[in-house]
């Protein structure tokens, strides 16, 4: 499997842990909310109990307060006390009947109230009529006080089965608290390491990536050097070789010229001649030009771009600082290169009439720059290329690796009114020494 794609499956599967860790961690938290739940249940119903208890209490407080005084007031009292029994089993009935055990206890619970309350309702009713006698109360009491009894017992067995439901639904939350906990910090764990090897593999795929534009800007720099030799070469071969047979030859048809001035043909072959000499001549300076190691690049800069607004028509104005005639052997060819390749794209395609070319020595670097007044270059193209180097064609992309190489600087401004590049290098690299001023 390739790398990017190993990349992408390892990023997939942490990204798929991460999300099962967050359902997870949801389902932890709506476990531990309902387990709050519970546990305010439990203290709802114990809560409802103790009302109970306390209402049927103040039912009977206000019943012996009735029989004793037999006031309105006391009456009122123990029919307000009835209502408060009656809320407080309505209470109860909707907070409990969970289970079968829970909805019996709360029946024996709600007719032991029953129970209670009809003893003091026949005690008031007996008061009522006059008919209330020792026998009687007696009696009442008597009733009131065992389902007192049985209240107090089933009150007491339904806390304990509340705090037994609730120890039981504590201990499974506990435990599944735990699994959760445990399977999230798996998980989590797992997409660390995921998410760590995503990054291995990116990072060695970035580096294979970085090693392999190297090897490619390497074999680019290295081609641009073999071009140089050979076209150092094949200028050589053509001006020593072609050039000085057609020399020799356009010497004997001038001596034929001489011989025979009003022959029309050997008029014609030596205009022609001449013309092949010439363009011989350009091709092989164009190629390599000689002056470049004969006298240095200040000289032949300037013969260059004399000879580029003849051919072209393009007013080019040239100003070449005195201590850039002679440079560093490999930053003349460099800067000679960039000169052409820059004069070049400005003829084919930026259609301006007239550029500047100028050429600066300062404290340790040589500066280049070359600007038109043309048609520029588009904002996206040349972003892209400022970004990564390409989508400007091979002529931009060679300048840029050619400064590369020897540590400089290149730097291009573009606009709707012209373009200007500027290249920056320095005269001293990897323990090469800057020359002197030396004719």
């Amino acid at each position: 499997m390739p790398s990017d794609r190993k990349a992408k499956f390892v990023f997939s599967i942490a990204l798929t842990l991460l999300f099962l860790t967050g359902i997870g961690a949801a389902l932890t938290i709506m476990r531990l909310y309902l387990t709050e739940g519970w546990v305010r249940h439990t203290y709802a119903v114990e809560i409802a109990i103790g009302d109970l208890e306390s209402a049927l209490a103040a039912a009977g407080r206000t019943r012996i307060s009735y029989v004793e005084s037999g006031t309105a007031e006391s009456l009122r009292s123990f029919q307000d006390s009835l209502e408060g029994v009656n809320a407080a089993i309505g209470q109860i009935r909707n907070l409990v009947g969970d289970s079968v055990v829970e909805q019996s206890l709360r029946d024996r619970l709600e007719a032991n109230a029953k129970r209670r309350v009809s003893a003091s309702l026949e005690a008031v009713e007996l008061k009522k009529q006059n008919r209330l006698d020792a026998a009687n109360q007696a009696r009442v009491t008597r009733m009131v006080a065992s389902a007192a009894i049985e209240t107090a017992e089933i009150a007491q067995q339904m806390r304990q089965y509340e705090d037994a439901l609730l120890a039981q639904r504590s201990h499974l939350s506990t435990r599944l608290f735990e699994v959760t906990v445990g399977l999230l910090s798996g998980s989590f764990m797992l997409s660390i390491l995921m998410l760590w090897i995503h990054y291995r593999l990116l990072n060695g795929e970035l580096r294979d990536r970085v090693a392999a534009e190297n090897q490619l800007r390497q074999l680019t720099v290295q081609l641009m050097k073999v071009r140089d030799e050979e076209g150092r070469r094949f200028a050589r071969e053509l001006h020593d070789g072609l050039g000085q047979s057609l020399v020799a030859a356009k010497l004997t048809a001038d001596s034929l010229e001489s011989d025979d001035g009003e022959n029309p043909k050997i008029k014609d072959l030596c205009a022609i001649l001449r013309d092949c000499v010439s363009q011989t001549r350009t091709i092989s300076y164009l190629l390599h030009p000689p002056m470049l190691d004969e006298i240095g690049f200040g000289p032949a800069a300037s013969w260059f771009v004399e000879g580029y607004s003849k051919r072209t028509g393009i007013d080019v104005s040239c100003h070449i600082a005195p201590e850039a005639e002679h440079l560093p052997r490999h930053l003349e060819l460099t800067l000679f290169r960039i000169l052409q390749e820059a004069l070049t794209n400005i003829h084919r395609h930026s259609k301006s009439m007239w550029a500047e070319v100028s050429v600066s020595v300062t404290a340790g670097e040589v500066m280049l720059r070359v600007k038109d007044y043309g048609n520029g270059i588009s904002p996206e193209v040349l972003a892209k290329f400022t970004l990564n180097g390409t989508h400007a064609g091979v002529g931009l992309s060679g300048m840029k690796e050619r400064v590369r190489e020897l540590h400089g600087e290149f730097k291009i401004v573009s606009d709707s009114k012209g373009t200007q590049i500027a290249v920056k290098m320095p005269l001293k690299i990897e323990g090469q020494l800057s020359p002197t001023a030396a004719g």
